[in-house]
């Protein structure tokens, strides 16, 4: 019986062919299942940072929400009671629907900081004076609405936060303050970070660097307690010294961590998730064993069936291990698999074929992304960096010369004070709109960061002549007023030109063009703005004040 079957050319061209093929789906497995690590780790890691922003910005809204609410109830607070206790306290407790924001107290304070004029609930045990707390004195110094730091309340023990309003006559006279006070962890406040974590021994931490102090956390004997030292947690120091987004951090106290940290504009706070890696790409680790796991044990099945089919089977079979082999050892480009009919075989080929197809158009948005700004589509950094490297060449052969003017928009911080982040945005992508239309399609506009960007004008003759133009006609184009919504926005350009010519490109680099462009807008920016100005050699620099108010980044 085996020499018969050992001697069977059908029998040995099946289990041959059974053999390839099942080489072609393990390494096709092994193929697939690294991708996929990839992808899940990063999807793992983007959930992880999505979750953490949207609990830093409902934690941020119900913030403003509370300041909102508190600073109605001062502007309709009727200053003929602050003579009057008893009214006062009428008026405050009548003032049933904030009340739930703020459980644990609302107190009038007069403008000496004594004994509060009314509060609700009523209790005894109030201090007698406030001159002593952080909120009392920025309050009444700043004449603004302010955030106390965390502190525990007297009234329940609980970690909570003052939210301060003053109260002010017609010619800005302090006459008093509204306060409120809410526990941190009321429940619809921000409970959220007590009661979930990002895994199963992960933790959120609220913390606020101004004050050096945890604000809430998942574990609650943290709470309201002051931040390690400097190099006792890798996170929380990276955290403070500015590092934001998702990242894995390996030297931390609890070995490698997936950490998201987010800002919370309302307080200046920031919000950290933090997971251990081997919790949180638990399920990679696991769809990854799944895969193999699975792959193995189809495997013996699959001979059985293979040994069983005739050898018309085998012909595409054969040809799609020999495409899936040539394209993992990368003798033959990726490419879609070519499989003829409707079975079995053909639907694997489309399969694989539409996740080749999703994975190239990632690929393609990662590299689009790494190298254009995410706002206005413009090259960024890198991208002007390499278009520099390139054109500095291209002038040593052509002999001919180029320049790079370096913008900055005069006024544009003050649009972000007065109509916020996101007019300011619309704003960039107006300007970068009307920056592109100044000049040729072979030049290059981009955006540094903020309210920066820069031109590059390619190969030419004249190029000192032909950037002064283009500055001019950037500072015609901006100077008309930009609309946004209803607002007629008016700001201006500051622009530092840097030109380079024939034998110069040798001894320069993007660094140094980028260098003197910059220098040479400080001093456009010196003659009285919304101008330009040429860089010159002999000229001393002039480098940027501390506090100019139109460098936002």
């Amino acid at each position: 019986m085996w020499p018969s079957l050992g001697s069977s050319l059908r029998t040995r061209i099946a289990l041959a062919a059974g053999l390839l093929f099942l080489f072609g789906i393990g390494l096709t497995t092994v193929f697939v299942t690294l991708i996929l690590h990839d992808e899940m780790q990063a999807m793992l890691s983007k959930q992880q940072l999505t979750a953490t922003d949207y609990i830093a910005r409902d934690i941020d809204a119900k913030l403003k929400l509370r300041m909102d609410s508190l600073k109605r109830v001062a502007d309709n607070f009727p200053l003929d009671l602050l003579a009057d206790p008893v009214q006062a306290q009428a008026w405050l407790e009548d003032r049933k629907a904030i009340h739930t924001l703020f459980p644990t107290g609302l107190m009038i304070i007069p403008a000496n900081g004594g004994p509060p004029l009314a509060d609700t609930p009523r209790l005894e045990t109030r201090p007698k004076s406030f001159v002593d707390r952080d909120w009392f004195m920025a309050a009444t110094s700043t004449r603004q609405a302010v955030y106390s730091k965390p502190l525990v309340a007297r009234a329940t023990g609980q970690p909570a936060i003052v939210v301060a309003i003053p109260i002010l006559e017609k010619d800005s006279t302090l006459k008093a303050l509204l306060i409120g006070i809410t526990p941190l962890a009321t429940p619809g406040f921000l409970d959220l970070i007590q009661g979930t974590r990002p895994s199963k021994s992960g933790r959120y931490q609220l913390i606020s660097p101004r004050h050096q102090s945890y604000a809430l956390t998942s574990d609650a004997g943290q709470s309201v307690q002051p931040l390690p030292a400097t190099g006792r947690d890798t996170v929380i120091d990276r955290a403070l010294h500015g590092t934001r987004g998702i990242s894995v951090m390996s030297d931390t106290p609890h070995g490698e961590e997936l950490t998201a940290i987010v800002e919370i504009p309302q307080t200046g706070w920031l919000l950290i998730a933090r997971s251990p890696t081997e919790e949180a790409f638990a399920p990679v680790s696991n769809s990854q064993r799944n895969s193999l796991l699975i792959a193995g044990l189809l495997a013996l099945p699959m001979m059985i069936v293979l040994l069983a089919v005739l050898n018309r089977l085998l012909a595409p079979i054969s040809r799609l291990a020999e495409q899936l082999h040539g394209m993992a050892e990368g003798s033959q480009p990726m490419q879609p698999l070519q499989a003829d009919g409707h079975d079995e075989i053909a639907n694997v080929a489309n399969s694989f074929n539409r996740l080749q197809s999703k994975l190239l158009v990632q690929e393609n948005r990662l590299a689009e992304m790494a190298h254009h700004d995410t706002l206005t589509g413009l090259p960024n950094r890198h991208l002007i960096n390499d278009r520099l490297e390139s054109e500095l060449k291209r002038i040593r052969r052509s002999h001919n010369g180029l320049s790079l003017l370096f913008m900055d928009l005069d006024g544009f911080q003050p649009v972000n004070d007065q109509y916020g982040h996101q007019v300011g945005d619309l704003l960039l992508c107006e300007v970068a709109s009307r920056l592109l239309g100044t000049v040729r399609d072979m030049d290059t506009v981009a955006r540094l960061g903020g309210d920066e960007f820069l031109i590059l004008i390619s190969d030419n003759i004249s190029p000192k002549e032909a950037a002064e133009r283009v500055a001019q006609s950037c500072i015609e184009s901006l100077r008309q007023p930009i609309m946004i919504g209803l607002e007629a926005i008016r700001i201006g350009v500051s622009i530092g030109i840097a030109n380079v010519i024939g034998e110069q490109a040798s001894s320069t680099t993007p660094a140094m063009l980028m260098q003197q462009a910059d220098s040479a807008m400080y001093r456009a920016k010196a003659a009285g703005r919304n101008c330009y100005a040429v860089f010159e050699p002999d000229l001393t620099p002039i480098t940027p004040e501390k506090n100019d108010p139109d460098r936002t980044n």
